[in-house]
Parts: C-alpha cells; sequence; structure tokens
C-alpha cells in the first residue's frame, strides 16, 4: 500500500503515517510538493475544501506522469489544506476559526473528504489574517520561529503545547482514509 501525500511538509507526511499506522503499518508515505490552486492562506471554508481536492488531484496526476503509481498496488492519494473561515452564527465579522480539509483520492478518482479542527483563533491573528497575512509565517515571526508551520503551528501555540498541529491533521486524514478503508462496508449493511 501507498500513501502519496501533496506536500512536503514534515506535519502533513507525519500525520498521515500517524493516521495509517494501526491499519497499514508497512505502507510507504511519500511526499511531493504541489500547488492548491487557492490563495496562500484560504479564508473560507469552501476555499480550504478546495485547496484540499486541488492537491489530491494534482498530486495524483504527477504520481500517474512519475508511473509512481503502479496498477498492482494499492494508492491513495492525500490533499490536506489548513484555512480559517467566519462562521455564521458569530456575530463578529472580524472572528475567524479555524479549519483542515483532507480529501483522499483513490486510483480510480474517487474522493473522500474530512474536515476538522475547528477553533476560533485570537484577536490578533484575526486581525493580521484580514489585513492579508498568512498565519503559519505571521505566527512564526511573533514567536520568532519561521518553521513553525512545520512544527506544532497555531494549535500548539493556543494550547501551550498540549496538542500540536500533526495531531490535529492526524484525526482528519485517519477519518478521510477510514471513509475510503470502509467504503464497501457502507453497501454491505
Amino acid at each position: 500500500m501507498k500513501f502519496i501525500v501533496a506536500s512536503k511538509n514534515p506535519v502533513k507526511i507525519n500525520a498521515i503515517k500517524d493516521a495509517i499506522q494501526a491499519k497499514f503499518p508497512h505502507a510507504s508515505v511519500e511526499g511531493f510538493e504541489v500547488e492548491s490552486g487557492v490563495s496562500a492562506q484560504p479564508m473560507t471554508d469552501e476555499e480550504t475544501m478546495t485547496g484540499a481536492l486541488n492537491r489530491a488531484r494534482a498530486v495524483r496526476s504527477l504520481a500517474l506522469e512519475r508511473k509512481t503509481i503502479t496498477k498492482s498496488e494499492k494508492v491513495l492519494c492525500i490533499g490536506l489544506e489548513g484555512g480559517v473561515f467566519h462562521p455564521s452564527f458569530i456575530e463578529n465579522k472580524n472572528e475567524l476559526w479555524s479549519t483542515v480539509w483532507v480529501v483522499v483520492l483513490d486510483k480510480e478518482g474517487n474522493s473522500y473528504f474530512s474536515n476538522g479542527a475547528r477553533f476560533p483563533l485570537p484577536d490578533f491573528m484575526s486581525e493580521l489574517l484580514l489585513a492579508g497575512e498568512e498565519m503559519g509565517p505571521s505566527l512564526g515571526k511573533r514567536l520568532k520561529d519561521p518553521d513553525l508551520r512545520k512544527k506544532e503551528g497555531m494549535i500548539g501555540f493556543l494550547t501551550d503545547h498540549f496538542t500540536n498541529r500533526t495531531d490535529e491533521y492526524t484525526s482528519i486524514a485517519k477519518i478521510a482514509i477510514g471513509l475510503w478503508y470502509g467504503r464497501d462496508c457502507v453497501l454491505t449493511k
């Protein structure tokens, strides 16, 4: 079994490794850098989901082009995208929430989606994002850690390292991969 991740970011690659460990302990996980086709800082739930889907499609195309996918092996191509959105139930138009989407594509092109990690951002971050900045670099600059997005991320900062970005992405990826894994069960029950 092979898992191809639409990123070389260690957070995203490790999230997939952690998500599959129990069911696919001997699977390979490989990352390729591809474009999301959305803004560097997705500002809506829809844009974030579109970025994850675009990444999954792009890495699938790249893997087919490079012949990374063989006919005999099972392969899943995975796009992960973090972004922000304004929940409709919040009256304060300047309050933004974090969101993460994961899209899994199999060799046949079937897609499996999962979304989560939805939490409010601090006011200072919402202000920076609404002014056109990107979350990872902005927080990294503030904390004097330019690689923060490849480590604990916003959730690590907000929870004082109680959890981190890899854990955040792992749970969402596990659901999307699980939907693929259980795809035949739905039809037989």
